[in-house]
């Protein structure tokens, strides 16, 4: 195996909901899920790194670096994954164009950004079609640079789909409704896209 994954979480207020049925929000889950996906990292030897982004207009986008390629998976880390908290709006085309520069230092065969989040794009002026189609051209950026994008999409209703298809493309991304089978799931998606 010869790959470099880069998990970049969407730290936007809508992932202080709580989840149904739980007392957990959304980003607790997501917490959950990434330690458990980076225990599995670990084991198998892929190089990765864990990033957070949020923002507020054109000028504040937020980039929070939480674990570097290469950068053990010690207490530190981990201190910094319980930290993650809800912070503001979803600026995604600006965060994922950072999380791309990343990758330029990374020589692995397979380079594969998963955008982790409970939405859509959606910031000051920055909304609708305007949001998807910058996204969608950052994402477009990316595999002209050969590094893959896959989306992990969670709480929304399934239903949605088609507007994520637009988003992401069809084979692009996984929804899953029940946000509390995040942790289970998430190895099981990683691996069927880095086989």
């Amino acid at each position: 195996r010869d790959v470099a994954v880069l998990v970049l979480v969407d730290l936007s207020r809508s992932t202080a909901h709580t989840v149904a049925g739980s007392k957990n929000r959304v980003l607790d889950v997501e917490k959950e899920a990434i330690v458990l996906l980076s225990e599995a990292l670990e084991v198998v030897g892929d190089s990765y790194a864990i990033a957070g982004f949020s923002g507020t207009g054109r000028s504040g986008v937020d980039y929070y670096h939480i674990k570097d390629f290469g950068e053990p998976m010690d207490g530190s880390v981990r201190q910094r994954i319980n930290a993650m908290m809800p912070q503001r709006n979803t600026r995604m085309g600006a965060a994922i164009r950072h999380a791309a520069s990343l990758f330029d230092a990374i020589s692995s065969r397979v380079r594969l950004l998963i955008v982790l989040g409970d939405g859509y794009p959606n910031d000051l002026d920055y909304k609708k079609d305007y949001a998807i189609e910058d996204t969608r051209r950052a994402i477009s950026e990316l595999r002209s640079r050969h590094i893959h994008v896959h989306a992990i999409t969670v709480n929304v209703n399934p239903a949605d789909n088609s507007r994520l298809d637009t988003l992401y493309g069809e084979i692009h991304h996984n929804v899953i409704a029940n946000v509390l089978e995040l942790p289970e799931k998430l190895w099981r998606i990683y691996g069927s896209i880095t086989r």
